[in-house]
């Protein structure tokens, strides 16, 4: 057969790409594309694997695989009578969607899952088999099919019992009927199931199963090839409504958002949260935490956020803030905001079950959920009211193989409020946002009161944070966030190196309006106070300037905790770390300071950190448009030796000779095997493995090298 005449192959159609077209295939074939190939026998091989047929298939969405369906179904067609054969049965007309079919078809050219012969389409084999038993529920066609008519005549013949029995195989053909190769006439049946036999309405397709004739379905069906008709488009987006009024909502729960995760990071840092065995955090502890960022619910979702986004780790200590945590509250408001989007798409807990344990049985399963769910967000324009059925239904449409649960989609939505991507109900800006201009200033002032609290007005800029932090306790979050100043938390200032005066001078500084007398009154007695009790480190050295207050702490509990003894008028001597000792001290309502072997004041060390594991940087992408150049240019290293690969495999069985082959297994792979050939017919080649490893049957167009060994 001359190259003209050779049939419409997938070997033949990859071959005949030009540089668009090879890249559109790895293009939408991915796994073809990687590992890379060496050229473009390799490429063909892949194609025709299970692995890669079963991925391409399932990249499918529902409009291109009912179109794969029926082209299996029903065979060689062209694209008009493709068109005419969706749209039988229903009312919509074949001139309406043609271009959607020609675009579908063009999908699955693209994909080598259809070839064109003679303006024909036809489904390679190895698709078939991957697709149900019978596409679109339709049996063979019969060796001697009835007519419409005839059918017709047969269902009036046989009643409305037997035409019930046949209706329920009208979408899957076969059913279990035992002795179905029975001998039965209209005359001696005495069943429902006899009659349709009887009538041809069912036949036998071996002795416990019988079968639905097409032509009987067809009829059945209006000539539909599916229950339901399939759409070119998923289920369309209700127009968008009050999108500025959407948008300004969902900056503020933004917002919110870096609040709250800016309070889980401090009270994770102020709080000892113990490790589970399982790794995660011990539910008091996280409740504890959680009880000043937000509700329950919420409040898991922002522990799944720092942990997944990596600014929380566990150690032997516990769990604590990580470096990267530091360098999260330095960012930007909008670069806080993006960080913690990204974290979302990382967490590995199954939407709806976010809980202390942040156990991950399913890590991939999980992201790929937020994945479509974030994917069909952003197919909508910001202000389109979101409901998680219409989400269902369009992932159901892309993802016709998926079971979707329309309250995982409703639990993924919930994440989304959460962070701000959904607002008043409706999908906003900062669903695929790069930027943002409308994030506010932050702000360096806060408003003291007489109350002892400190009300931000806005974001306060990083150091401003930090500093609030040290000097006052959080009471509630939000961007208007209030913090209060007792007696602890300005003596932690004092511990961490501050004075008197540099606390003055901050409020001072940072103040709307002048400094309540109460604040300064309250700050006198902790400095005042702060540093009359020193602490050394000689088991531990305890030198107390007021003669009373030693006479306290000895008749105090803390005295034989600490296996306290005077060694001076005014010193005493504790059998106990100086960690220990302080924490005592501070117990009885003392404020006592720490010094070094030296006896000089050292201020509080930082707060420890948790280390995280880096994850190591992902693969390089393949480039489909060079990889595509590259294997065209190399082209004469694949096909076109064809010939030759075939006439040395026929010298090598001739011969006898032992032979070096490499070859593409199904999952793409190249192996190297030293094999006897024993025989070559039919495009495959029988041979015997070295070593006693069995006899193998390769098809030659899996073989990429062949050499003597």
């Amino acid at each position: 057969m001359s190259e003209v005449d050779e049939p419409t192959t997938l070997a033949s159609t990859i071959r005949g790409l030009d540089t668009q077209g090879l890249s559109r295939l790895l293009t939408l074939r991915p796994d073809l594309a990687n590992p890379t190939p060496r050229d473009l026998t390799e490429v063909s091989s892949r194609a025709g694997t299970h692995a890669s047929i079963t991925a391409a298939i399932s990249s499918l969405d529902r409009w291109r695989l009912s179109l794969l369906t029926a082209l299996a179904a029903l065979g060689d067609l062209t694209l008009a009578d493709l068109a005419d054969a969706i749209c039988q049965g229903w009312p919509t007309k074949p001139d309406t969607i043609r271009a959607d079919v020609a675009a579908g078809v063009s999908d699955l050219l693209d994909m080598a899952l259809v070839l064109e012969d003679s303006d024909h389409l036809h489904v390679i084999q190895v698709v078939t088999t991957h697709l149900s038993g019978y596409p679109a529920g339709l049996a063979p066609a019969s060796v001697m099919p009835m007519s419409s008519t005839e059918v017709a005549e047969a269902l009036a013949a046989a009643g409305p019992q037997a035409r019930a029995v046949v209706e329920r195989l009208m979408w899957s053909p076969t059913g279990h009927v035992p002795h179905a190769r029975r001998t039965v006439t209209p005359e001696t049946a005495t069943t429902p199931v006899e009659t349709a036999l009887a009538h041809h309405l069912l036949r036998p397709l071996d002795d416990d199963t019988v079968v639905l004739p097409r032509e009987v379905a067809l009829v059945l069906r209006g000539n539909r090839l599916f229950a339901e008709q399939p759409q070119p488009t998923p289920p369309a987006w209700p127009e968008p409504s009050q999108t500025t009024l959407v948008n300004r909502a969902g900056l503020g729960t933004a917002l919110e958002a870096v609040s709250a995760m800016s309070a889980l990071l401090e009270g994770v840092e102020r709080h000892d949260c113990a490790l589970l065995a399982n790794g995660g955090i011990a539910k008091r502890d996280a409740r504890a935490v959680l009880s000043r960022v937000a509700a329950e619910d919420d409040g898991w979702v922002y522990l799944a956020l720092a942990a997944a986004g990596g600014l929380i780790g566990a150690d032997g200590r516990g769990w604590l803030p990580t470096p990267l945590a530091d360098r999260w509250r330095t960012d930007s408001l909008w670069g806080q905001w993006v960080s913690l989007r990204d974290a979302w798409r990382r967490i590995p807990q199954p939407p709806g079950n976010l809980d202390n344990t942040l156990v991950a049985s399913a890590p991939a399963t999980a992201r790929a959920w937020r994945r479509l769910v974030h994917q069909e967000l952003s197919s909508a324009e910001p202000g389109t009211p979101v409901e998680a059925s219409l989400v269902a239904d369009r992932i159901r449409w892309r993802q016709p193989g998926t079971a979707v649960e329309d309250s995982l989609v409703e639990a993924v939505l919930d994440e989304c409020r959460v962070l701000g991507m959904i607002a008043l109900g409706a999908r906003t800006d900062l669903v695929d946002s790069l930027t943002c201009a409308d994030m506010p200033e932050r702000t360096d002032e806060v408003i003291l009161q007489s109350d002892l609290t400190a009300v931000a007005p806005g974001p306060l800029t990083p150091s401003t944070a930090a500093d609030l932090a040290l000097l006052a306790d959080r009471e509630s979050t939000g961007i208007a966030g209030v913090r209060r100043f007792s007696r602890a938390s300005l003596r932690r200032a004092l511990d961490a190196g501050w004075t008197g005066e540099r606390v003055r001078q901050w409020w001072s500084e940072h103040s709307l309006s002048e400094v309540p007398q109460g604040l300064l009154v309250l700050l006198d007695d902790v400095v005042r106070d702060h540093g009359r009790v020193s602490v050394a480190a000689a088991g531990a050295l305890l030198e107390v300037d007021d003669p009373a207050a030693v006479e306290a702490i000895m008749r105090s509990s803390l005295a034989k905790d600490l296996a306290l003894r005077r060694v001076g008028a005014q010193v005493l001597v504790a059998q106990a770390e100086p960690d220990q000792v302080l924490a005592g001290l501070r117990q009885l309502g003392m404020a006592p300071v720490a010094r070094d072997s030296h006896g000089d004041v050292f201020s509080a060390p930082p707060p420890p950190r948790a280390k995280i594991d880096v994850s190591p940087a992902s693969a390089p992408q393949t480039d489909p448009e060079g990889l595509a150049a590259s294997l065209l240019k190399n082209k004469g290293r694949g096909f076109s030796d064809r010939r030759q690969l075939l006439a040395h495999l026929h010298q090598a069985q001739q011969e006898g000779m032992w032979m070096q082959i490499e070859r593409v297994i199904d999952d793409g792979t190249a192996v190297r095997q030293t094999v006897r050939i024993m025989a070559v017919a039919a495009g495959a080649v029988r041979c015997v493995i070295r070593g006693g490893g069995g006899v193998l049957i390769v098809p030659v167009s899996r073989i990429t090298a062949c050499q003597p060994a």
